[in-house]
């Protein structure tokens, strides 16, 4: 598509042609489209971008009398190494130089080629999720350089600010997506509970029920489905480690450590710490495991986790913790209780059968399972353990068999509500 420039209006006179008639012959060799004069391309910005907004012809001569070469289509973005005098745009079409007129193609406005994500220097171990590709840069679009296995393991030494985390790969610097990387677990300290010693001013609260926790900052979801009054305790070592962008925390709750944005949390717990309904614990049994609805969890107020349970569980919890205290003078130390169906899932997946219950059968999922710290003193022998296990059955609180020393699944710290 072009428009045709108008003709030259008619010379008023024979002798006007006759004074000016060896100029025009010399110029006709110059002539493009009707009577347009043309001189050679003028000095327009190198590599000038340009795309057409409408099916344009492209000519062999900068105007429409050139020969026709092609078309090109609506949108169609060109390169342009220079401009005709009548400001036709000159590229190059199919390995030929062209034309295409200029009142049917705009500027392409430069754009600057976006920085490198900054990486700063971190010293991390981490362990994928799925194998996975290293690049050669912070992106998908960097070159393949290889690929990692599922679980392989390495030492991170530096982490961008997309998220994408650096390794040596084969002598080379690569790296890889934070989307499949997880901190590798095996190089965590013994598990004694997921407080595991942080002072009460790490405590937080998740403030909306189905909260997800993450991998990693930014990475692929662990848990998503956590309730409102789940405590978390902030792990500010881990987030260094891992050079945590702004508006993320590293947290340890419901026996996992994962990445939560910082505006899911609240200090205080939104959660009630009594409990007047009417609701029996065997009515809790006929729920759906694992999702439990908001208003059958309550806190337990007197435990520094202030952790949740069953309502129906909670008078009871609570008589038993008043003798613990009057034997031992302090309160019983909570560390697990109420657990999601999403969480026991992660658990299963990540422990296995021989540690996690099979999703949808733990007494957690009701809410009405407790896990005491994995400590001496409520470890077989203890003295938290012992005296529990002599008296806790009278407060409807049973430390079954298929948990005792011995077992295959022995845990001291496991307790079940049994009324």
């Amino acid at each position: 598509m072009e428009t045709t420039p108008a003709p030259h209006p008619a010379e008023a006179t024979l002798d006007r042609r006759r004074l000016f008639g060896v100029a025009a012959v010399a110029a006709a060799s110059l002539l493009g489209g009707a009577g347009s004069l043309l001189l050679p391309d003028t000095a327009a910005a190198a590599s000038t971008r340009v795309r057409t907004t409408a099916n344009l012809n492209v000519r062999a001569s900068a105007g429409t009398a050139g020969r026709r070469l092609g078309t090109l289509a609506k949108g169609t973005t060109v390169t342009s190494g220079g401009r005709a005098s009548n400001g036709w745009y000159r590229i190059t079409y199919r390995g030929r130089t062209g034309y295409i007129s200029n009142r049917y193609a705009k500027v392409v406005a430069a754009t600057k080629k976006a920085a490198a994500p900054k990486v700063v220097r971190i010293r991390a171990r981490v362990q994928t999720l799925a194998a996975l590709n290293v690049r050669s840069s912070t992106s998908s679009g960097g070159k393949r350089l290889g690929t990692l296995a599922k679980n392989a393991r390495f030492t991170a030494t530096g982490v961008a600010a997309n998220g994408w985390y650096r390794l040596s790969y084969r002598g080379k610097t690569g790296y890889v997506s934070q989307r499949y990387l997880k901190p590798d677990s095996s190089k965590e300290p013994a598990y004694t509970s997921t407080r595991n010693g942080l002072p009460t001013s790490a405590r937080y609260y998740f403030s909306a029920n189905g909260s997800d926790l993450s991998y990693l900052a930014n990475g692929a979801v662990m848990i998503g489905d956590l309730p409102a009054g789940t405590v978390a305790w902030r792990d500010t070592r881990m987030e260094k480690a891992h050079a945590t962008p702004r508006g993320w925390y590293c947290v340890r709750t419901a026996g996992a450590t994962g990445w939560v944005r910082s505006s899911t949390l609240r200090r205080s717990q939104p959660r009630t710490g009594k409990w007047s309904k009417r609701t029996t614990a065997a009515q809790v049994r006929r729920m759906a495991n694992g999702k439990l609805a908001s208003s059958n969890l309550v806190a337990v107020s007197w435990d520094p986790g202030q952790n949740l349970v069953a309502g129906p569980a909670l008078g009871d919890l609570t008589k038993l913790n008043k003798a613990f205290k009057k034997k031992f003078r302090r309160n019983l130390e909570i560390d697990l209780t109420y657990r999601t169906r999403g969480t026991q899932d992660y658990l299963y997946r990540e422990l296995g059968p021989m540690i996690a219950a099979k999703p949808g059968t733990s007494n957690h999922g009701w809410g009405l399972a407790i896990d005491f710290p994995e400590t001496r003193d409520y470890g077989f022998g203890g003295k938290y353990y012992t005296w529990l296990k002599a008296h806790s059955k009278s407060y409807g609180w049973v430390h079954h068999k298929v948990y005792e020393k011995g077992s295959p699944y022995a845990e001291a710290w496991h307790f079940e509500y049994m009324r």
